[in-house]
């Protein structure tokens, strides 16, 4: 299988290096997509220093509207276009520990999707005082009800996909802009019929850097979902 890492990045300059060595510590062949919304903190520049150490990285710059779900879509569609099999998608801030990654390819191809699920047996959070958690509960429980899914993690942000289903998917349609991109992916490829498992992981709180979450945004996204379960039709081709 040929797996495409993604990363969407911006503002990651403390962690985006220690993440590349990491990737490229595990023994598959990978290549790994960065889509970056013009960081002004030097991101760019430390990805670019990688790339001469590094003959798989591929840098995107996105210029214009930022947004985590329009960086989403750019990663997205070059996957499809890719000669890769396999998506791989993950924060760029340390919370996602690549060691997790071959376990997710174990299950292919049995499976379609898997899922690094912090909400079921053995999954975990470490790092997250009470008031994240509870946020983070309740935004879980409110789109797992919006969009009827019987996924226990559907905020989770840490994933693989095979290219036949999201293959499946308009993403020219797609309406997120920000971490919303994550629910409608995953209602896309729900509604596509997909196969898919939950894998237990380790979430870590960010160390360094600033997150990039905040209860406005939690509350447009909450807002987003229940525009992504009205427009739940024009998600398929």
């Amino acid at each position: 299988m040929k797996v495409l890492i993604f990363l969407p990045t911006y503002n990651e300059r403390a962690n985006i290096g220690k993440l590349i060595d990491k990737l490229n510590g595990l023994n598959f062949q990978k290549e790994i997509l960065i889509v970056d919304d013009n960081s002004p903190d030097g991101t760019i520049e430390i990805i670019k220093e990688k790339a001469k150490q590094y003959d798989n990285i591929k840098l995107i710059i996105r210029t214009g509207q930022k947004g985590r779900g329009l960086a989403g879509i750019v990663g997205l569609k070059y996957f499809i276009q890719s000669k890769n099999d396999i998506l791989v998608e993950m924060d760029a801030d340390l919370s996602h520990d690549p060691k997790f990654i071959p376990i997710f390819l174990k299950y292919f191809p049995k499976f379609d999707v898997i899922i690094g699920s912090r909400f079921i047996q053995q999954g975990q959070e470490k790092g997250r005082n009470k008031l994240r958690r509870l946020i983070s509960f309740l935004a879980n429980l409110f789109i797992k009800i919006i969009l009827g899914l019987k996924i226990k993690d559907c905020t989770s942000g840490f994933r693989a996909f095979k290219k036949e289903v999201l293959a499946k998917l308009n993403f020219d349609r797609f309406i997120s802009i920000n971490p919303e991109i994550v629910e409608e992916l995953l209602y896309g490829c729900v509604l596509a019929k997909s196969k898919t498992i939950e894998v237990p992981i380790i979430y870590y709180e960010r160390k360094e850097g600033t997150s990039k979450l905040n209860i406005k945004k939690i509350i447009f996204v909450l807002f987003a979902v229940i525009k992504i379960r009205l427009r739940s039709k024009t998600i398929l081709k």
